[in-house]
């Protein structure tokens, strides 16, 4: 019995030994860690950008810029945001000097650089003067037969009636009316066929600077010289744009080129 109990000690003892050096199961720890630093997951950032935030470099975020008003455009350089109004969309901005500039529409004073005859140069500070679009409504300007003015160009012969809408009955008559431009003040647009019709204009793509259009209507007769004689695209709308002086701009089809279209401007003449 003294040598079963001293057998039975010997085996606890060395079981006690063993449990002391024996691996513990992961189970039995908690391990706590810390993302590393360069880590970011997907967030709103890349909902936002498209992109995960790039740590020390560029993210997407660099390169965005304010939305510009309608009517303006942007030219980045350097990291500078510069606004320029497109021609014809805002009024021209003239100092007293004579010059053109940039405005915004106030009525601040505008910096300008001035190149005198010495060949040396100084910012000078002018009072803007802001002109707006010239704009008269076709209300009021029908005749009794519904026309609302004529137009003659002397060097081709042509004297046309002009008809409010630009639209194949209007043409049918005479000259069609872009109904988007002026009536009288500013930029008068007409246009009309080119062949095949009673009333055409093609022969205006034969008109050189200098040549002589006048129109008529309720307010009176203006004549122009031609300043421009130009192939454009059958889409390039921006000849109608307003203007500060009076003009007049006729289109017409080109012979066997639809996407093409003959413009003609005319600027008002001085007395």
């Amino acid at each position: 019995m003294k040598k079963m109990r001293n057998l039975l000690g010997l085996a606890l003892a060395a079981g006690a030994a063993l449990s002391l050096t024996a691996p513990a199961f992961a189970s039995d720890y908690s391990f706590a860690t810390t993302a590393p630093q360069d880590y970011y997951g997907s967030t709103s950032y890349e909902d936002v950008y498209g992109s995960q935030y790039n740590y020390g470099g560029r993210n997407a975020v660099d390169y965005k810029v304010p939305e510009l008003e309608y009517g303006r455009m942007s030219t980045t350089q350097t990291g500078i945001m510069e606004r320029t109004i497109l021609p014809g969309l805002q009024g021209a901005v003239v100092s007293d000097s004579g010059s053109y500039g940039i405005g915004g529409g106030g009525g601040g004073p505008l910096t300008e650089l001035v190149i005198d005859g010495t060949g040396g140069s100084g910012p000078v500070t002018t009072t803007p003067v802001i002109q707006q679009p010239g704009y008269t409504s076709v209300s009021g300007m029908a005749y009794k037969d519904g026309s609302i003015g004529t137009v003659k160009i002397p060097k081709l012969g042509i004297s046309v009636k002009v008809w409010e809408g630009e639209t194949t009955a209007s043409m049918a008559k005479g000259l069609g009316h872009y109904s988007s431009t002026s009536g009288w003040l500013g930029n008068v647009g007409v246009c009309g066929h080119n062949r095949g019709a009673r009333y055409n204009i093609g022969a205006i793509k034969d008109l050189k600077p200098g040549d002589i259009i006048t129109y008529t209507t309720v307010y009176g007769t203006r004549t122009y010289q031609v300043t421009m004689v130009k192939t454009i695209a059958n889409n390039d709308w921006s000849y109608l744009q307003g203007t500060v002086d009076n003009r007049i701009t006729l289109t017409t089809c080109l012979a066997n080129q639809p996407a093409k279209r003959i413009c003609v401007q005319a600027v008002e003449k001085s007395a």
